[in-house]
């Protein structure tokens, strides 16, 4: 156990190695990155990407995956801009935090109690999501006529922060929190490494996943409303690259693709590095199809090294323990 708990911690560091890394390497190649406009803009980013990874990275520490991500996402944003005339911004932003909760609510009861692959159920629940957001949308473009809630939420405080970025920073540090230092954090753990076991052991297991759906549900909903009232306007259709991103973000930062290990610090840290990346290309003037196959490669390169790592790990532990016996 030893051996796969410091590879599992290394992954951590690894993930924020390679963005300090990232940031001297851009930092010497561009040195606008170092601007205080540009730090700003970095942390925004990182802000919003942050916060889904988080959610995912849970998800995906209990076993389980949510693609409905992709829709929530715009989803959200739509319902807070479409609303916010009528209800005013910020209560627009609380009902779409409380859509997103019940979507994350629905498929975590629909994964845990008929143990369907949570792959299917949120496929739907995005097919769901995307339908709704068309339907609001009407095929037009949806957009606020009052900007000061916007204005407001990226309003610069000690001029790299904003408003929008400190709630979702602070949120995914206390997730980190919560499942490191609570019984709700282990029971996830013991739920992604063997369910049956860990219902075998009392661990309440439809309640831990649905939770874990309930928060990412949450997070993602609060990010795309936040987005969408900062921007004042929202559009239709899935967010499949961002789904990518976070999910890229999940996986560098050490999130075991079979559930059970990984650390949503490590999360953090990969969310920082692909934010880096992001930005350091955006001001040597790549293109975002550029950055998305920059992300994409780097997914599919830790999904090929991680399972074979993952079985050396597994087989010096198994090793180990039959020693000692």
């Amino acid at each position: 156990m030893r051996v796969s708990f410091l590879y599992w911690n290394f992954r951590t560091l690894l993930a924020w190695g390679l963005a300090v890394v990232a940031f001297v390497i851009f930092a010497i190649a561009t040195p606008n990155l170092l601007n205080v406009g540009n730090i700003y803009a970095l942390l925004q980013t990182l802000s919003v990407l942050a916060l889904v990874a988080s959610g995912l990275g849970l998800i995906m520490i209990a076993g389980e995956f949510d693609i409905s991500i992709a829709g929530t996402l715009p989803l959200a944003a739509l319902i807070a801009v479409k609303a916010s005339d009528a209800i005013g911004a910020f209560p627009a932003i609380l009902l779409a935090v409380v859509v997103g909760i019940a979507f994350g609510f629905v498929n975590g009861w629909i994964t845990a109690t008929f143990r369907i692959p949570s792959l299917a159920v949120t496929v739907g629940s995005m097919v769901l999501a995307v339908g709704i957001g068309f339907a609001i949308a009407a095929g037009q473009l949806v957009q606020a006529s009052d900007f000061a809630p916007g204005l407001l939420l990226t309003e610069r405080i000690a001029g790299v922060f904003s408003l929008q970025s400190l709630i979702q920073l602070t949120l995914a540090v206390l997730l980190f929190l919560a499942i490191r230092y609570t019984w709700f954090g282990r029971n996830v753990y013991a739920v992604g490494s063997d369910r049956d076991r860990a219902a075998n052991s009392g661990v309440p297991v439809v309640r831990t996943v649905i939770g874990c759906f309930t928060v990412s549900g949450a997070f993602t909903a609060l990010a795309g409303a936040l987005q969408g009232t900062s921007l004042a306007t929202g559009t239709a259709g899935p967010n499949e690259a961002f789904l990518l991103q976070a999910a890229t973000a999940a996986i560098l930062g050490g999130v075991a693709l079979t559930g059970g290990r990984g650390s949503l610090l490590g999360v953090l840290g990969a969310s920082l590095l692909l934010a880096i990346i992001a930005n350091g290309l955006s001001l040597l003037g790549a293109d975002t199809a550029t950055i998305q196959l920059v992300n994409g490669t780097m997914l599919l390169l830790v999904v090929v090294i991680d399972r074979p790592l993952d079985r050396v790990i597994e087989k010096r532990t198994a090793r180990r323990v039959l020693a000692r016996t």
